[in-house]
């Protein structure tokens, strides 16, 4: 008994090392060198007269180096560079100045498209800072990139960076078929690829790619400055157009099924900015609130029109009758649109309210979806009427932590699943029957060499075609 006992006590030691990081670490807030943010690429909000230090790597070849910021234009916003020993004296001086600073850059420059942009190198190695700073009185959006060819952004992923169960049935790799479109992050690269992982190829850059029902041509979304709105490109990356410009953040981009329209969502109303109200000498912040709307544009004409729905409309997806959307809003769950009249939205599924990234199979029989379930999110499919809920993805109960399983996409015949899942400690494609049986890894090749990165904000990350 006591032998029993003592293994009892190491177990529960083991366990606690293990999970103490992950539960005990706090995340990055970007403070300071040595507090900094990872730069993804994705829009931030920074709030009034505040600063966020974000990293990067560099081997120190004199190779160049770009960081580019978008802000919308506001103004009193900087971008500053800081080398490891300027951190380090920043340290002990905060009044100690970077190595260099954004500016706007001409109107005839491919840069113009930045609000703030900085192009160098150096010839030593290190980690290098750029920081963001709004000396506005007022929160504001942005969006930092930083590129170039000896630049590394985040440490090469691990492939097992969290203990496999001793007793856990190992998923077996698998191949799909047909072809697949998928973004490595919101905003960054679009590539294109065969089920079988051959023939990987970028396209373009953008959000939430999409493929034509004939499989000729993608749809995305881009953000940057003056390009904002809705595109199509061909799909070996010729003929880009932009569809519908002048769009405030538009996102997850839909083809009709019959191929003559695309559904999005953009910003469009609401608050932008934190507002505070005052009670005598007790002052509350009240966050800022902006609205979602769904768009539907003419892929011939580029014409708009904008059906009913609620304040938060994300991730529209269309159904097989070629005229109802659903889309999901976290406060009521996955609702419908019709696009043919001005009749309100109606809900749908309101069992879990917290829910994202909904897809209608291909046939119009089944609604697929991603829902929060205590502490990760799984995936779930339900009939077309909102029925018969049931889960596609289960927690693995010899696992020392619950993964994530997101971003749902239907097979062209709507038997399987494919969605991205954390569960291996990074981000990698599955795939499953509709029931949930016959789980396979896929892509892995892909994903051993490209780092996935995924916000938890409906993105629709991967797209599959015949």
């Amino acid at each position: 008994m006591q032998h029993v006992r003592l293994w009892g006590i190491l177990l529960v030691v083991a366990v606690a090392a293990l999970v103490a990081p992950s539960v005990f670490a706090g995340a990055p807030t970007g403070s300071g060198p040595n507090d900094p943010l990872m730069v993804t690429g994705n829009w931030q909000t920074l709030a009034a007269n505040a600063s966020l230090w974000f990293h990067f790597d560099y081997t120190g070849d004199k190779s160049q180096i770009v960081a580019t910021l978008e802000d919308y234009g506001v103004s009193n916003v900087q971008l500053a560079i800081y080398t490891p020993a300027q951190a380090n004296a920043w340290q002990q001086d905060p009044t100690t100045q970077p190595v260099a600073i954004g500016s706007p850059q001409n109107a005839t420059s491919a840069m113009s498209i930045y609000d703030l942009a900085w192009r160098g190198a150096f010839n030593f190695p290190g980690r290098f800072f750029v920081v963001v700073t709004n000396n506005n009185p007022y929160a504001i959006g942005f969006r930092l990139r930083v590129t170039g060819d000896n630049v590394a952004l985040a440490p090469t992923p691990t492939a097992t960076p969290f203990p496999t169960p001793p007793f856990a049935t190992p998923i077996p790799v698998g191949n799909l078929q047909g072809k697949l479109v998928f973004q490595d992050a919101s905003g960054g690269n679009i590539y294109t690829v065969n089920g079988d992982g051959s023939r990987l190829t970028r396209v373009t850059d953008g959000l939430d790619p999409n493929w034509s029902p004939n499989g000729k041509q993608i749809a995305f979304t881009r953000w940057q400055g003056g390009q904002s709105g809705v595109y199509i490109v061909n799909a070996d990356g010729s003929n880009e157009t932009a569809l519908l410009g002048n769009i405030r953040q538009p996102l997850s981009p839909r083809w009709r099924p019959d191929g003559k329209k695309i559904a999005f969502t953009r910003q469009q109303g609401g608050t932008q900015q934190d507002s505070q109200f005052c009670f005598g000498r007790m002052c509350f912040t009240i966050g800022a609130d902006p609205h979602w709307k769904i768009g539907v544009v003419d892929a011939a004409s580029g014409a708009l029109t904008e059906p009913q729905c609620t304040e938060h409309c994300f991730a529209p997806t269309w159904s097989a009758d070629n005229h109802t959307l659903a889309y999901a809003d976290g406060t009521f769950g996955i609702m419908l649109a019709d696009t043919t009249s001005n009749m309100p939205a109606w809900n749908l599924n309101r069992q879990n309210t917290n829910v994202q990234s909904p897809a209608w199979s291909p046939d119009g029989k089944k609604i697929a979806f991603m829902a929060r379930q205590h502490d990760h999110w799984e995936i779930v499919v339900m009939d077309a009427d909102g029925g018969n809920a049931s889960p596609v993805t289960r927690a693995d109960p010899l696992a020392f932590r619950a993964a994530n399983n997101v971003a749902p996409a239907w097979s062209p015949d709507s038997q399987q699943i494919l969605f991205l899942s954390d569960r291996s400690g990074k981000w990698e494609f599955f795939v499953a029957n509709a029931d949930g049986s016959n789980l396979q890894q896929v892509l892995k090749g892909v994903t051993d060499s490209l780092a996935i990165r995924y916000n938890f904000s409906n993105e629709r990350v991967i797209d599959w075609a015949r």
